[in-house]
This record gives C-alpha cells, sequence and structure tokens, in this order.
C-alpha cells in the first residue's frame, strides 16, 4: 500500500517550514550572514535542524526516504548560501548608490534611505527554491512510493481501530495547519521586516513596518520598562532630512506628551509614565493576527470579510496617514502581510481539497 501522496508533501513542506522558522534561532541566522568563522558554524547548525526534521521521511520510505533527506540538505546548504551573497551584495550595491547620491551614511540597523525591495526578493526566490526541491524529491522518489513494513507497522498499531482514510484526513489537515501557523507567524513577520526597512528617526530606529505585521528591529522603541521608569532620556522623535542645494538639515517633530499619572484601581499613583508595550511589538502582534484571520476567512471561503480587517487596521491609523512617509510604509507592510496570507491560505486550501 503507497502512501498518501498528499500527506507525504504537506510534511517535507511542514519539516521545511519546521527548519527554517521554528529551529532556526536569531542567532544561527546570525551567524550565517558573518563574514568570519561563525558562518560556517551557523550553517552547520542549520542543516542538522534540517536534517533533523527529515529523519521520519527517512524512518518511513526507507533507502529512498534518506536519499531525499541528503538531497535536501545539500540542496538547502546551497541556496541559502547564494542568498546570503546575493543578499550581501545588494545591500552593499544600495549603500554605495545612497552615498554615490550625497544621502548620508545609513543608519546602523537598517539600509534606511538605500532601502531596496532586492533583499526581500531574494527571500521569497529562497523559499521557492526550498520548496522546488522537495517538489522535485517528492516526484522522483516519494510520491507513489509504499511506507517500509516497520513504518506501516507503527502506524497501525497507533492508530488502532481507527479507519485509515480517516486518520489520514486527520493527519493531513492537522500537517496542513500547523504549517500556515507557522508560515504566517514566523515567516510572513520575517519577510514583511526583511522588505520594511527601519525609517531613521532622529539617533533612533524604529521599524518601517509598524502596525504591518514587522518585528522590532531590536533599536526602534524603548522598552515599555524604560518608558515607566521615569528616566530623563527623552523619547525618540521622528525627523526628515532636507535638502535645497548645497544646504541640509534636519526637521525633527515635536516628542509625544508625556501622559498623565496612572492609577491603581485605590487610587494609588503608581508612576509618572504609563507603561506601554514598544509600538513595533505591538504593530507586529498586529500583523500575526491580521494573517490568520484573513488564512481563516480564504479557508472556509469568506474572502469579503478580508476588507473588514483591513479596514479596521486602516481606521485605527487614519490621522497618521496623513504623513506621506508613514503611509508608504503602512500600505507596503500591509499589501505584503496580505499576500503572504492569502498564499498560503490559498495553497492550504488546495491541499485539503485535494
Amino acid at each position: 500500500m503507497t502512501a498518501d501522496p498528499i500527506l507525504t508533501l504537506a510534511w517535507l513542506i511542514l519539516a521545511h517550514l519546521v527548519a527554517d522558522f521554528v529551529l532556526q534561532t536569531n542567532g544561527i541566522a546570525a551567524a550565517k550572514t558573518s563574514r568570519d568563522g561563525r558562518a560556517w558554524r551557523g550553517f552547520l547548525g542549520h542543516a542538522v535542524g534540517v536534517a533533523i526534521c527529515l529523519v521520519p521521511v527517512g524512518l518511513a520510505f526507507g533507502g529512498s526516504g534518506f536519499a531525499a533527506l541528503v538531497v535536501i540538505v545539500i540542496s538547502h546548504l546551497v541556496v541559502d548560501q547564494a542568498k546570503v551573497i546575493a543578499t550581501r551584495r545588494t545591500e552593499a550595491a544600495a549603500l554605495a548608490e545612497s552615498r554615490r547620491r550625497h544621502e548620508g551614511a545609513a543608519p546602523a540597523a537598517g539600509l534606511g534611505r538605500a532601502w531596496t525591495p532586492l533583499p526581500a526578493a531574494w527571500f521569497i526566490l529562497d523559499q521557492l527554491a526550498h520548496l522546488a526541491v522537495i517538489g522535485f524529491v517528492w516526484v522522483v522518489w516519494l510520491a507513489g512510493t509504499a511506507p517500509t513494513a516497520g513504518w506501516a507497522s507503527a502506524v497501525r498499531s497507533i492508530a488502532g481501530g481507527w479507519d485509515q482514510n480517516v486518520v489520514h484526513e486527520v493527519l493531513l489537515v492537522g500537517v496542513v495547519v500547523l504549517g500556515l501557523l507557522i508560515a504566517n507567524v514566523r515567516g510572513g513577520a520575517i519577510f514583511v521586516a526583511t522588505l520594511v526597512r527601519p525609517l531613521e528617526i532622529g539617533e533612533e530606529l524604529v521599524a518601517g513596518g509598524i502596525g504591518a505585521g514587522s518585528p522590532a528591529s531590536g533599536a526602534g522603541a524603548p522598552d515599555s520598562a524604560d518608558r515607566a521608569s521615569g528616566d530623563s532620556e527623552p523619547a525618540p522623535r521622528r525627523g526628515w532630512s532636507i535638502r535645497i542645494g548645497p544646504i541640509s538639515g534636519r526637521v525633527m517633530a515635536d516628542p509625544d506628551p508625556v501622559a498623565p499619572a496612572a492609577f491603581a484601581e485605590d487610587g494609588e499613583i503608581l508612576g509618572e509614565r504609563v507603561a506601554l508595550p514598544p509600538p513595533a511589538r505591538v504593530g507586529a502582534t498586529i500583523g500575526v493576527l491580521e494573517r490568520l484571520l484573513i488564512v481563516t476567512f480564504v479557508l472556509v471561503g469568506a474572502e469579503a470579510a478580508i476588507g473588514f480587517v483591513i479596514a479596521a487596521k486602516t481606521i485605527a491609523r487614519f490621522r497618521l496617514l496623513d504623513d506621506r512617509d508613514f503611509a508608504e510604509y503602512y500600505l507596503l507592510g500591509t499589501l505584503a502581510s496580505v499576500s503572504v496570507a492569502i498564499v498560503t491560505g490559498l495553497v492550504a486550501r488546495a491541499a485539503l481539497s485535494a
């Protein structure tokens, strides 16, 4: 008896998502992009994560499964290395172009005025290349292949008296839903953050995709503890660079007014400032909820409700949209976030209907 080909393909994709967006920590990703000896350690750690996720495929299909494992791991490293090199060259070229135009150096945590969409394009091409290899491996070695006798016996013992078709359907739904969660919570956030680079705000940085699903860049908004500490350090302010002929300058917006004293339920004063979460984290959470809602609407065939999600988020920022810079970054991040949700939702619906 051959294994369910759709379930096998869905499992391969889930293994890729877990390896890329769950097991690959920020430290591993940073090591891969370094120019010293940490790079090979980062790639090695990532390769181990990919191999671990594919071990069940090897156990299920024997020699064919382990052949697929080897090909996927090696190709994964090659594709990732190509993406790192392409991204590094793209950003270097963008920075050089920005300096050539005398626009000043870019901030440390992002390209700033040297922004380019190409790093996000490399991210998409990287994921498509991984999926193409998975599809090739699935067609050549795994589609229509019978699992090993030991694996089939173990599955039957675990399933007990349940109907095999019902077990396959339940497993397929579980694998697809888990893949959707990873792709939209982690993958979508990374894609939007890669596309929407930070904007310059005084001497600070804040994620350009506030409210659009981009995670904090690490140098943007102050932590909530800093907001509540009452320190004399001023809050970051928004600035715009102006150049008229040989004269250049910077216009700074007025700082946000300090919130009034906060009171507990019994009237005790808690502090002079209200502890608020960092805006970038709030924006990232909004982006995740936005994608999950859109995916749900796509799966149940209620695509018309997607407009209500976008409208609700836009209304909350209606006054901020008068700022052209914010409006453009908001639109860019929102379109990217919605695109991830719609595409993954349509793929998942096709897999479940098949």
